[in-house]
């Protein structure tokens, strides 16, 4: 036994001690070798991906390289990593397993970063069925396929690359479901089809996928002279939920951005498309260019604001969108040409009409010479730009494509630029200028100075300042009723017993107002206050915060005229009954006492109608909670969102079903 134990101490002992090692790779190494510097270094990048653990480094020397294949997962904390340590290794063979230069498969938290990946067979780089991989400062040009290619690959993020050249298909090629990808600060130029591509292939969908890609970031990319095969600067089929900011388009021979559906399981919807430059077309090529934003196929809720649109083509313009997804569209604040088409591009209308439409009330009209320093080569806004100061502030990023703060000045720039202040800090106050110089200060107390503009401060949560998305700081900053909750005004639970409904029910309409409801709960004894027929009973259904739901007291009282409270003859049903629902349109309540089973179990039902609309509650935030005696005698429930386990809510502004 103490044998055993020793040996068990000791390999214990062996497993902690070992350590995230660097190792190196260069021509002329050997696998062999320990690999552990310069001196003992490997010889290929497959021996090294073979034996990588958590935290490791593999370190590349300049030099040729066969790629690959790499199926290890490092951790959140700890992840692999292969570095480029010079600034020229090049990767001149496919993997040896898949026709790629580089391939991630089934392997997590995995950074690759600075590799020159270039002529590979299908793609220059591949993730494929992995999470939380790394993609940055590589080069990656003239594939077969793409670039960059994702496949089920989730929170994958693509930063600081140059994918150029494809020559059948994308620079960027995201796809499968691959949720939360990150694609930011990119070169992508002269690929056959599309410079960035986004599909969720419900096809392709793996169990527990749901045929789409939610919640993207795609910003501060630069996407130029892509489409001679036709797609899209940026390519969005079945993308929901997503940002598209700071991004300069142009000299695309096809599309700018595109919001569609064709092998996603929905069309994309509710995306913000917010601080973009795109000049769709060709200076000098009037038959080149689609549109600058297509959106189509059911792509409902997208929001478009704040970019400058511009198109080379004859007669092809700003904005097609098809009536499928107009419902919850949202276009304003963008610098414009007077070209718009609501049937998907077959038509066009001016702007006038367009705005009669209720769109784009605040863009304005303005050519690239209007606008930018040098149109066709520097985006930037020239000194006289009507983009300068015509944005909104709403939903805008707080820095530019180069990463310059916005605002500067008196509000925030339309486009992917905003144009600084050349002479801040010199010493002089300068127009424009609001802080940083002499005598200038911010005077709000929410901002700091940051470019000699005043700029929201990220909100700290008890400061004592109300700042930003916060609503409060204390109880006194809310409305009457509400109290102050992580900074945000609440409406409080109106049980604080901590007993949970069970065996609950709820359904609601709007129009007219209808309700049922039902629970259980055990309610300690001995009770205080339970006696309807004596002190009656609450019913409420609200949620955290906003109005909508029900709060109804129907006081005690035996029935008078049918209106009011019956009891069997052993003491152990309630019923209350008003046809007429005068006390919030209940009409029936019944709660029984079903202490025989199991002692101090109530149980109830609720209904209501009348010919009034009520405001449904959101189906994400829903509480239930019946007060059946004293203020403590009560039970509630938060239910669970839609796609939650149950007890859960769904529903729409007409219907809230919950069980």
């Amino acid at each position: 036994m103490r044998v055993a134990l020793c040996s068990l101490v000791l390999l214990l002992a062996l497993a902690t001690s070992v350590r995230a090692a660097d190792y190196f790779v260069k021509n002329g190494g050997s696998d062999a070798a320990d690999g552990l510097s310069l001196a003992t270094a490997w010889a290929t990048l497959n021996h090294a991906a073979g034996v990588v653990n958590p935290g490791d480094v593999v370190h590349v020397e300049d030099g040729s390289y066969q790629g690959f294949y790499l199926d290890r997962s490092g951790t959140g904390a700890q992840p692999i990593t292969f570095v480029a340590d010079g600034s020229n290794v090049q990767i001149t063979a496919d993997n040896g397993t898949t026709p790629d230069g580089i391939n991630v498969e089934g392997a997590d938290h995995v950074v690759i970063d600075g590799f020159i990946v270039n002529d590979r067979t299908r793609a220059g780089i591949r993730v494929a069925v992995a999470s939380f991989v790394t993609v940055r400062n590589c080069h990656t040009g003239h594939n077969g396929h793409w670039g960059i290619f994702s496949g089920h690959a989730y929170d994958f993020t693509i930063e600081n690359n140059e994918a150029y050249g494809s020559i059948v298909e994308h620079g960027i090629y995201v796809s499968n479901s691959g949720d939360r990808p990150i694609i930011r600060g990119n070169l992508v130029h002269d690929n056959h089809a599309n410079g960035i591509h986004m599909n969720g292939d419900a096809s392709e969908e793996n169990p527990g996928e749901d045929g789409l890609i939610s919640n993207a970031v795609v910003e501060r990319n630069v996407i130029y002279g892509n489409g001679a095969g036709g797609g899209s600067g940026i390519n969005c089929d079945g993308v929901t939920d997503s940002v598209i900011q700071n991004n300069l388009l142009y000299d695309n021979s096809a599309s700018g951005i595109s919001l569609y559906k064709i092998d996603g399981a929905t069309g994309s919807t509710n995306n913000v498309v917010v601080n973009n430059t795109i000049v769709t077309g060709l200076s000098n090529d009037a038959s080149v260019g689609r549109w600058c934003v297509n959106i189509n196929t059911g792509s409902t809720g997208n929001r478009v604001v704040n970019n400058i649109l511009y198109n080379y083509h004859s007669w092809h313009g700003v904005i097609a969108i098809d009536v499928s997804s107009r419902p919850g569209f949202t276009s304003d604040y963008n610098s414009v040409m007077s070209r718009f088409s609501t049937d998907g591009g077959n038509t066009v209308m001016d702007l006038a009409s367009w705005q009669a439409l209720g769109y784009d009330t605040y863009s304005f009209l303005a050519t690239p010479s209007d606008l930018f320093l040098a149109p066709g080569s520097d985006f930037h806004l020239s000194q006289t730009s009507p983009a300068i100061d015509a944005g909104m502030s709403v939903g805008a990023p707080n820095e530019d494509l180069e990463q310059a703060p916005r605002p500067v000045g008196g509000g925030f720039d339309v486009g992917a630029y905003e144009r600084q202040l050349l002479h801040c800090g010199d010493g002089n106050v300068d127009p424009g200028e609001q802080c940083g110089e002499p005598g200038l200060s911010c005077a709000d107390p929410c901002t700091h100075c940051a470019g000699c503009t005043c700029v929201q401060s990220t909100p700290v949560c008890g400061d004592a300042l109300v700042c930003g998305s916060e609503q409060c700081e204390a109880e006194a900053d809310c409305a009457a009723g509400q109290v102050c909750e992580a900074c945000a005004c609440v409406n409080p639970p109106v049980c604080t017993s901590g007993i949970t409904i069970a065996k609950p029910g709820l359904t609601m309409h709007a129009t007219p107002f209808s309700l049922r409801t039902k629970g259980q709960a055990i309610v300690p004894k001995p009770w205080q206050g339970v006696d309807p027929l004596a002190n009656g009973v609450r019913v409420v259904v609200d949620a955290p915060d906003g109005p909508g739901g029900i709060d109804v007291t129907i006081p005690g009282g035996a029935a008078v005229n049918d209106v009011g409270w019956f009891v069997n003859a052993s003491g152990t049903r309630w019923t209350y009954r008003d046809g007429a629902g005068t006390q919030g349109g209940i009409t029936k309540v019944v709660v029984r006492d079903r202490s025989s089973h199991v002692d101090g179990l109530l149980a109830w039902s609720v209904t209501g109608k009348s010919a009034a609309t009520a405001t449904l509650l959101d189906p994400s935030a829903v509480r239930s909670t019946m007060v059946l005696g004293a203020a403590s005698e009560c039970a509630s429930l938060t239910w669970n969102p839609p796609g939650g386990v149950r007890p859960r809510c769904t529903g729409t502004a007409a219907k809230l079903a919950c069980h």
